[in-house]
């Protein structure tokens, strides 16, 4: 906790604390368009109006002004919530007997005075307001996201200057009337709590700007607060939005994403200043034609709705910069598409577009189109036109072939054209010098599509799943490729022209005709996940020992009998998958690979394992380990050694016991023995605290210990686990 002094800017938060502040989650509606204007660098206004708050350091590229860490001692074990518009990350919260503890301390905390006037109480386990968050008047930021609070009390006489008050991520059911007398409040924050009402006070919070109330239980927002300017509801319950929401002339960013709309708001069209709405994962299956008096609007997300087309008064908006209308049923594109001269990025995927009007090659200033999953079969005629375009992907539709056109979009960086009936790429593309990704997977090609070796930026290439069976030694050409992906092919040979790749990090080749590696892969210094599997390997090939950067291995799916000792000098492999081979017992040279993480073992297919040597506790990195389906009759017990074991999969094999020692484990978190002949259960797994996934389900354990196990719940386990222990120790 600190309390710091800066300069009169609202909150002074560091740039960590402005994105947990803006941490407004979409929630799968508005994730994957989303993700596609990140990529296209088009800020969100919603982010932009943080500049209120934060006005040092350079401009990020979304909008957000970046700011330096001012608080020296701020506390280390502060975990940093997700970026602006993404879910934050899971398991941020306390564990509940950190919470308990929390809640057991003594509230008066002793806060540090710093610079920006911020009283940071964020992650504590909190499950009350902290007296020392009302001790002084000078607090005009406050956070206390991801805690445990249930219940707000707050002393607003000492905050009486307060402007930020961020909540996010605690068990509020409701908002206190009192919250209404903090008359300087200029952003709050509550998303991801239990909110089912509003207190009818709210409004007269004259001076509030942003209001998140994203992930509740909301189902009705009554009133209109003037003053608003952002204000996010998605996630809630809503059906509708208030006739009184059109006195709200100041608002300029509303996001209602994952509600339960069904006919779009007449109200929000006359909201004179709003430049950018969102409506994202409802039922809406039409668009109002008073929607034409958004003349503001900048930005406009109505994905994943029931859209059958868009009402031609859309396209009077002139404004329009970026438009979401993928995951509907669309058929058409209407032609007045060509008044939104000012539009930048278009995504239309996952509709039921047939074809596209050759209007939209008017849009010149678009930067980014995406009409993935349609029907298309061709593409506009006047694509050329398109001159400023960056982005293509057409992925999931039915072309057949590409324009030769194509090679006039000089500053096309990316082009998707994976899951169409492609038989060859123009060699025109060779033109679009800039090209840094291209996915050309799942096609019909037959050949290697020597085009691609012109381009001198191309970083990523995906030619997966198509029929190509020998490699073009024009390939060692693209000396910047960092990511190639030949996998579902019916190459016969890992070709030496790969070798010359120096610069690849990941390389699949895996579903192939391969039988051998060539010696020169060592050249490949730079590669790191090499995916090798199901191809026709008899022998693991000691080539591979040379690539001492690899950290992913995968050569699953073989005939490999043997490991030669040489894979010891893999010394930063993290990652290697065996499974499925011809193994007469288990490769012990593996147990040489002290950076080892994760080992997969799994033997469906391959020849059964009886035994696990005890040379396995040289694993020392290990953390994921799945030696499921052989014929094991027992784990080794140097398995306790294994101390940052996480995950332990040994389903489907021959088990009739546990070692003591798997109790030594303490970091697991997932444990699978189902299928197995285990009939009882040391008691010490009660000792195994972060013990959660477990599955037990297939065993001949005694009665009443078998259907215990069958919820597969940790709790009664363990406490059946605990009363036998001591039934035992009253025997005894």
């Amino acid at each position: 906790m600190s309390l710091e002094k800066e300069d009169d800017t609202p909150g002074g938060l560091n740039i960590e604390e402005l994105e947990s502040f803006h941490s407004t989650t979409r929630d799968g509606a508005r994730e994957e368009s989303l993700r596609l204007s990140e990529a296209a660098g088009i800020a969100d206004p919603a982010v932009e109006s943080l500049s209120e708050i934060s006005q040092e350091g350079p401009q990020a590229e979304t909008g957000v002004r970046k700011q330096e860490l001012k608080s020296a001692d701020k506390d280390a074990g502060e975990q940093v919530l997700a970026g602006a518009f993404r879910d934050s990350r899971p398991g941020l919260s306390p564990s509940a007997a950190n919470a308990e503890s929390a809640g057991k301390r003594s509230v008066f905390l002793s806060p540090t005075k710093e610079r920006s006037f911020t009283l940071r109480l964020s992650h504590k386990g909190l499950q009350d307001m902290p007296l020392s968050a009302s001790e002084g008047q000078d607090v005009k930021t406050l956070l206390l996201q991801n805690n445990e609070i249930k219940t707000l009390r707050l002393n607003t006489f000492n905050l009486s200057n307060l402007e930020v008050l961020i909540l996010e991520r605690n068990r509020l059911t409701l908002l206190p009337p009192e919250i209404s007398l903090l008359d300087k409040l200029k952003v709050l924050n509550v998303n991801h709590n239990q909110l089912s009402c509003l207190p009818e006070e709210l409004p007269k919070l004259v001076n509030i700007k942003e209001l998140f109330l994203n992930h509740n239980s909301i189902d009705e927002f009554p009133f209109a607060l003037k003053s608003l300017e952002t204000l996010e509801l998605a996630g809630n319950k809503l059906k509708t939005l208030p006739d009184a929401m059109a006195d709200m002339d100041n608002l300029k960013v509303l996001n209602i994403d994952s509600n339960q709309i069904s006919i779009f708001p007449r109200v929000l069209c006359y909201l004179p200043n709003l430049e950018n709405l969102s409506l994202c994962g409802n039922f809406i299956q039409s668009l109002p034609k008073d929607i034409k008096e958004l003349k503001k609007l900048q930005e406009f997300s109505i994905s994943h709705n029931k859209l059958i087309f868009l009402a031609v008064q859309l396209f009077q908006l002139t404004k329009l910069k970026v438009l979401r209308a993928d995951d509907n049923k669309l058929e058409f594109l209407s032609d007045k598409v060509e008044n939104l001269g000012e539009l930048t990025f278009l995504n239309l995927s996952k509709n039921a577009l047939k074809s596209i009007t050759d209007n939209l090659c008017n849009c010149t200033m678009l930067t980014h189109l995406i009409l993935c999953d349609n029907q298309l079969t061709q593409l506009p005629a006047n694509i050329h036109r398109l001159k400023h375009l960056q982005e293509l992907s057409l992925s999931g539709n039915q072309l057949n072939s590409l324009d030769e056109q194509i090679s006039q979009l000089k500053d096309l960086s990316k082009i998707e054209l994976s899951g169409n009936v492609l038989t060859y790429i123009p060699v025109e593309l060779k033109t679009c010098i800039r090209i840094t990704k291209a996915d050309l997977s799942n096609n019909k090609l037959s050949q290697f599509p020597n085009v691609v070796c012109a381009l001198p930026d191309l970083k990523y290439l995906n030619l997966s799943g198509n029929s190509i069976s020998e490699l073009t030694p024009g390939i060692s050409g693209i000396k910047d490729l960092e990511h190639l992906e030949l996998n579902k092919n019916k190459l016969a040979s890992f070709s030496a022209c790969l070798c010359s790749l120096t610069k690849l990090v990941y390389l699949d080749v895996s579903e192939n005709e391969i039988s051998s590696v060539p010696a020169a892969v060592s050249e490949m210094k730079a590669l790191q996940v090499l995916l090798l599997h199901h191809n026709k390997f008899d022998s693991f090939p000691e080539e591979l020992c040379s690539l001492k950067g690899l950290k992913t291995l995968d050569i699953s799916n073989n005939h490999i009998k043997t490991i030669p000792l040489k894979i010891s000098r893999l010394e930063m492999i993290k990652d290697l998958n065996v499974s499925n081979n011809q193994f007469a017992s288990f490769p012990s040279e593996i147990c040489h690979l002290s950076s080892l993480e994760k080992l997969t073992v799994c033997q469906v297919n391959g020849l059964k394992l009886t035994k696990i040597p005890e040379e396995l506790s040289k694993l020392v990195s290990l953390r994921e380990l799945d030696i499921s389906h052989n014929a094991l009759k027992e784990i080794p017990d140097s398995i306790g050694e294994l101390k940052d074991l996480v995950h332990l999969i040994a389903n489907n094999n021959e088990i009739i016991q546990l070692p003591q020692s798997i109790t030594s484990l303490g970091n697991l978190q997932r444990l699978d023995l189902s299928e197995n002949r285990l009939r009882y259960l040391p008691a010490g797994l009660r000792h195994m605290y972060l013990l959660k996934d477990i599955n037990f389900d297939g065993n001949s354990l005694f009665e009443p210990l078998q259907d215990v196990c069958k919820g597969k719940q940790l709790h009664p386990i363990l406490c059946y686990l605990e009363s036998a222990d001591e039934r035992d120790g009253l025997l005894s």
